[in-house]
């Protein structure tokens, strides 16, 4: 069996243009992790314990609650943090060395999001979310198929209510989808709260790096340059071959091209005003978002 680690990266909220004062945070959402054989997971998550503990052994003796002591994504892969701490690029690097030789790779599936405010685009957050969710089991229980294995998906814990709902829906859209392959999931994905799982907290590492990555290659002038320069070298082959970046505004990445040191940037589609570029990008965006439901890849 294959166990996938995932979590959020991105941005789920509505997002218009770098710098606006309200929806300029991240053009992206979509989920991240790792996959790895079931009979390694503990070996990667006794790792990624030792690796945390050696790099903040002060700051979790001095917590309440050491075992559940956590450092957050965003704040170990901020600009500030990999200026100042050299040694989380090697940490970080380490740790992915150990998951290659174990046996597992990387992932991620994204969407860029049409452009706009909720009023515009007409797509909440929890559309934005099921979307991508849906397409991440596909992929995952794609590359399950072609493994010959059965699959098991552990996600960041979410509120109660919202996961009784998605649960529900994600059911639905595994016994209903008419692919041989959606018979590798066993379950639909199962919530663990971060601090209690070590795998859950690597997750977590990953996708706030692809969040650094992806928005060096859709945003100009984005401050995280440092993300494919200093990790695309050794994200190569890293990534499965169903990890992807769906774009409206290009051709997709796919595997470690969200690594790559000329970004892809998102063009302006034409229009002069927002409220135009918004009309054309969101017509863009459904054409897409209707390919796709065909079945295209």
């Amino acid at each position: 069996m294959l166990i996938a680690y995932l979590d959020e990266f991105g941005h789920i909220g509505p997002y218009i243009e770098d710098g606006h004062p309200r929806f300029g945070q991240h053009p992206i959402f979509g989920y991240s992790g790792f996959i790895v054989p079931v009979q390694h997971a503990r070996a990667l998550g006794a790792e990624f314990k030792r690796v945390k503990t050696a790099l903040f052994k002060t700051e979790i003796e001095q917590s309440p609650v050491p075992a559940q002591w956590e450092r957050k994504g965003s704040e170990y892969f901020s600009t500030g943090s990999i200026s100042k701490r050299p040694e989380q690029l090697r940490a970080f690097r380490g740790l992915m060395r150990r998951l290659h030789s174990l046996g597992g790779s990387l992932f991620y599936y994204g969407d860029e999001k049409a452009r706009g405010t909720l009023k515009q685009t007409g797509r909440d957050s929890n559309t934005i979310t099921l979307d991508a969710l849906r397409e991440t089991i596909n992929r995952l229980c794609r590359y399950a198929d072609n493994a010959d294995d059965d699959l098991l998906i552990l996600m960041d814990a979410i509120t109660d209510k919202s996961r009784r709902e998605l649960v529900a829906k994600l059911y639905a859209h595994i016994y209903s989808r008419p692919r041989p392959e959606m018979k590798r999931i066993v379950e639909a994905p199962l919530h663990i709260e971060s601090e209690l799982n070590s795998g859950i907290q690597l997750a977590d590492w990953i996708c706030a790096l692809l969040t650094r990555a992806s928005h060096f290659q859709m945003v100009k002038d984005s401050t995280f340059a440092w993300a494919p320069e200093h990790f695309r070298d050794s994200m190569q082959g890293m990534f499965t071959y169903e990890s992807k970046l769906h774009l409206w505004s290009g051709p997709p990445l796919h595997h470690s091209e969200v690594f790559k040191t000329k970004p892809h940037h998102s063009h302006p589609l034409g229009a002069n005003s927002i409220g135009d570029r918004v009309t054309n990008m969101r017509a863009v965006y459904e054409a897409a978002m209707r390919q796709r439901q065909l079945g295209a890849t």
